[in-house]
């Protein structure tokens, strides 16, 4: 079946023609929508997009009528054409007629966007090379926020400011705009892009029309099937001038995550470096009472390596400049993550329009996803330890091989503390926005609108659990990453099937418990003047208010976490786990690493334990946690702004054919941010206050020498406020297992940049369309997070922190806190094509062809700080912007003839950092891998009422590879999730 499934992934990309999507495409709308009639006035008739009145426009007899797909390009590609700024179009056509799974997959068509994943979907996105914090996202004209949570390696809990897509089912939405330039009358916030998602609106329809859709989803990997359902209704009332819709859209998703990962390379030194054989010198761990470390022994109980030729080889190749010119992985392991989704959207829209002139609008959201997800790792735990934890020091190298990059690629060991650790996190988030806007002409030449809305974003997290079972002192455990660095051969040296191999041990195995939750909400107000000076000349004035607030709570298991009760009389390992099985397909795991392994059961946890009661060893606590308390934080932001906007049409005011815009936009940020501090061993709620006010002037330039080319200019000064989690007075700190400081800084600056936009655009056919664009930004104030591994006593911090644990001052821990430092420039370009081709000299029926594509390139210069003392910098390095990919490109080729349809997209993301400096010790950057993924559509009327639809994702099941190292490469995680399958059947009357 994989073999017919990529067969059919190359045949229906009908050869992709180059790497690229279109500016202006579809994705799936509200179910069965028409193609969208022009939409009534929004609260912001904004500059950057083309107004047009209530209705159809009139076909010219002679002209080829076109719908589907092939429509819902023209009508995107109509709705660039006629912006005065740079935006890009989706345009919804039909149920789920695009395969997307969500907004961020269906987004990432658009010239310069490209997507970040999670559980094999799209979860956030990047516009020319700016993070998800970097955009704004407005939904029916209000600024909205939605976050969840995820993996660690794809970020954990949302906590800032970058919307997470992956909460709605893309059916809900009937447009999607990219704006790429800045007007004055835009919500400020953005240094990338502003979105505006904007769902289904009553009279765009012409008449009463119901719409569903049934599908299966089948994922290859965990050869379930899951269903996808989406439904809308909409009918007119009173002569036309009330209508009322409603649509809903249900899906769940069950998948695998099967993978490999690292968690990160560290100097083999790290942690107090490996066990020296007996008489070597000098001695390691150093001899000390109190560990037990004696010439003989490498702590209580554990002997060191015979002094042999081959030991001490082994122990030389490690310890190669003192142990910092070897990197090795921490914890070297396979793992499956179980992911099960379900995803509820609700829409609603309310219109009243009495006269051409008065328009009410009220439109309601409601989107609840719900997951859970378990992760089952079995891992050799002892490498990522220091001595206090029974770690690395007592860890005997027996044969170590280095490649020419510095890594430890062949080890084998003695004393290895083996783990099989299972998380199980139960997660929910609920969104929910109201908006009322409306529009007035006072005049003909004065018009009035005005909106109000309210959104809230709720994360909760009620269950977030660790549990392991051990093996500690394991004999000859070896890992292999000669052959392929991302599948090694990780051989135990025992059965790892079998319980009895494995212990539950106080001070050794663990059960982490904590519960969080994370709420944004959107109060928002607008008014705009609009009046019409003379013909061709309009003056904007305006005015808006956002209330923005964000709370965050946590709480953790008050005992230590290494604290775990005895086991039951009669009860054994056994009864508290069992045997993972089949895991690997299609990811070449190597012969003789095992497939399958025993692991903790959550339930079997509960029941023997009743590990949620809250209650005893058990109980969470919040504030007076520290490893909690970081997460225990506010901000409030009350942002007022007011802009002055003129446009212009050139060709009605002095016959040259130039239309611009310009304005200027003031805006005053009052922010309130709190957080706790330890006034001496007590926990105190800190409250930091501050104001800023910023100018921000711009210009957008449309000018069209003939009917059909267009050269565009745009200028502004733009500003993105920090994230949410860097502005906190207080901090976090995690002193088991990845042990790491966070602290906040309420003092930061917004990250400031000057924009300038240069574009060519030609038309040569109404569907069709040639453009290339150059972008520059000079950003003059960033905001870097400074990370650092040092020991705990060089931190500042009371040792008093450590209490309840086993770890001890000198421990290495990784220090986070951010700074402004200068920026640097991003420049770069985009290329993009799309049109029909119609084959004259070919029969009728082979005159549905079509074929998008673009290219985005982009650069960036960025000084890094890699340390510094007292706040001022030692060590800087320049590199490219986190985030940003240097190459992107999508493609899409199509064939539509408004009964069969058939197109495949391939969408290509190249590699970008994901941290500078990267995470543990002697890593400059933490990075990802370029990655390409292919999709296939093909649908097929059967009549005007039904349609049958299939729908491929990933295709060729493209794996998530993260790295550590620049130049060493160094493996972090590489995991994949399967093909994504969807069959089923629509209709619409």
């Amino acid at each position: 079946m994989k073999a017919q499934i990529t067969k059919l992934a190359l045949c229906s990309s009908v050869i992709a023609l180059a790497a690229g999507a279109a500016s202006a495409q579809t994705a799936p709308p509200g179910p069965g929508t028409t193609p969208s009639a022009p939409q009534p006035a929004s609260v912001e008739n904004d500059s950057q997009t083309a107004t047009s009145q209530k209705g159809d426009p009139v076909a010219n007899p002679e002209d080829i009528i076109v719908t589907g797909f092939r429509a819902s390009l023209a009508s995107a590609i109509n709705a660039k054409r006629e912006a005065i700024g740079a935006i890009d179009v989706i345009k919804a056509e039909d149920i789920a007629k695009f395969p997307d799974n969500n907004l961020a997959e269906s987004i990432q068509r658009v010239p310069g966007v490209s997507i970040a994943r999670d559980a094999g979907e799209g979860r956030s996105i990047t516009v020319r090379g700016l993070g998800a914090q970097f955009t704004r996202i407005r939904i029916n004209g209000m600024e909205a926020l939605s976050t969840t949570t995820s993996t660690d390696s794809s970020g954990g809990a949302n906590r800032g400011r970058g919307f997470d897509f992956n909460v709605f089912a893309s059916e809900l939405f009937s447009s999607i705009t990219v704006r790429k330039t800045q007007s004055a009358e835009v919500d400020e916030g953005s240094l990338g892009a502003t979105v505006d998602l904007q769902t289904a609106h009553p009279l765009d329809y012409k008449k009463t029309t119901f719409a569903a859709s049934v599908q299966g989803n089948y994922n290859d990997l965990r050869k379930a099937v899951d269903p996808r359902l989406a439904g809308l209704f909409t009918t007119k009332l009173f002569n036309g001038t009330v209508g009322i819709l409603a649509s809903a859209a249900y899906s769940r998703s069950r998948k695998y995550e099967d993978g490999a990962g690292s968690v990160g390379f560290d100097t083999t030194g790290t942690n107090g470096g490996y066990c020296a054989p007996v008489g070597y010198a000098p001695t390691n761990p150093p001899l000390s009472a109190s560990t037990g470390t004696t010439a003989t022994s490498c702590s209580t109980g554990v002997a060191r390596p015979a002094n042999t030729p081959g030991n001490v080889a082994a122990y030389n190749t490690v310890a190669a400049g003192g142990g910092a010119n070897v990197h090795a992985p921490r914890l070297p392991r396979y793992g499956r993550l179980t992911h099960d989704q379900k995803r509820l959207g609700l829409t609603g829209s309310i219109q009243w329009q009495p006269s051409s002139h008065t328009l009410l609008t009220f439109d309601a959201l409601y989107s609840n996803y719900h997951a859970t997800r378990e992760e089952n790792f079995i891992e050799a735990f002892s490498f990522s330890r220091a001595l206090s934890n029974n770690g690395k020091p007592q860890t005997a190298v027996r044969q170590a091989e280095v490649n020419g990059a510095g890594d430890l690629v062949y080890g084998v060991f003695d004393n290895v503390d083996i783990r099989s650790e299972t998380r199980y996190t139960d997660f929910t988030t609920k969104f929910q926005q109201y908006t009322l806007n409306g529009k007035q002409d006072l005049t003909s030449w004065w018009t009035v609108t005005g909106a109000i809305g309210y959104s809230k974003s709720d994360l909760e997290v009620p269950i977030d659990t660790t549990l392991t079972i051990d093996r500690p002192n394991s004999q000859n455990y070896s890992w292999d990453y000669r052959q392929d660095s991302r599948h090694p051969i990780l051989n135990y040296g025992f059965d790892v099937t079998n319980p009895s191999n494995f212990g539950f041990i106080n001070n050794t195995s663990e059960i982490r418990l904590s519960t969080s939750s994370s709420v944004n909400t959107f109060k928002n107000a607008q008014f705009q003047s609009n009046m019409k000076l003379v013909e061709g000349l309009n003056l904007k004035l305006g005015a808006s208010y956002k209330r923005f607030e964000f709370k965050s709570f946590a709480t953790s298991r008050a005992a230590n976490s290494l604290l775990v009760p005895a086991l039951p009389a009669g009860t054994t390992v056994a009864d508290l786990t069992r045997v993972l099985t089949g895991f690997g397909e299609g990811f070449k795991v190597p012969s003789p690493t095992p497939t399958s392994w025993v692991t903790p059961d959550v339930g079997k946890f509960v029941k023997v334990f009743d590990i949620f009661s809250n209650t005893g060893t058990f109980t969470q606590t919040g504030v007076t946690n520290s490893s909690a308390r970081g997460n225990i934080r506010g901000v409030t932001e009350d942002d007022k702004s007011g802009y002055g906007q003129v446009e212009f049409d050139g060709d009605t005011l002095f016959g040259f054919p130039l239309r611009g815009d310009v304005g200027v936009r003031y805006v005053v940020t009052d922010q309130s941010s709190n957080g706790y501090q330890l006034v001496g061993s007590a926990p105190v709620l800190v409250t930091a206050k501050r104001s800023y006010d910023n100018w921000l002037p711009s210009l957008n330039l449309a000018y069209s020498p003939t009917s059909k080319l267009i050269f565009r200019l745009g200028a502004s000064q733009v500003i993105a406020r920090p994230d949410l989690g860097n502005l906190t007075p207080g901090g976090s700190i995690t002193v088991t297992g990845a042990r790491s400081v966070s602290v906040g800084n309420p003092d930061l600056d917004p990250i400031k940049a000057k924009t300038l936009d240069l574009a060519v655009e030609w038309y040569p056919t109404r569907d069709a369309l040639l453009s290339g664009a150059f972008f520059y930004k000079k950003i003059s104030t960033y905001i870097q997070t400074l990370q650092q591994d040092l020991p705990f006593d060089q931190l500042g911090l009371d040792p008093a922190l450590l209490a309840n644990s086993t770890t001890v001052t000198s421990d290495i821990f990784t220090s986070r806190r951010p700074f402004n430092t200068p920026g640097g420039p991003l420049k770069g370009f985009e290329i993009n094509a799309q049109t029909a081709l119609p084959f004259n000299f070919l029969p009728d029926w082979l005159n549905h062809f079509g074929v998008l594509a673009n290219y985005t390139h982009v650069t960036s210069k960025i000084n890094y700080i890699l340390t510094s003392a007292g706040g001022v910098p030692i060590l800087t390095t320049t590199a490219a912007l986190v985030g940003l990919s240097k190459n992107a490109a999508n493609a899409t080729a199509y064939f539509d003839d408004g009964r069969f349809s058939i197109r495949g997209s391939i969408a290509y993301r190249g590699g970008f950092l994901v941290s500078v400096p990267g995470g543990n010790t002697g890593n400059d950057v933490n990075g990802q891998s370029k990655i390409t993924t292919i999709d296939a559509n093909l649908s097929y009327q059967l009549n005007s009422i039904v349609k049958i639809t299939v729908q491929g994702l990933n295709l060729t099941d493209a794996a998530v590879d993260q790295y550590q190292g620049s130049d060493r490469n160094s493996p972090f995680i590489n995991t994949h999730t399967g093909r994504q399958i969807y069959f089923g059947v629509g209709v619409k009357f």
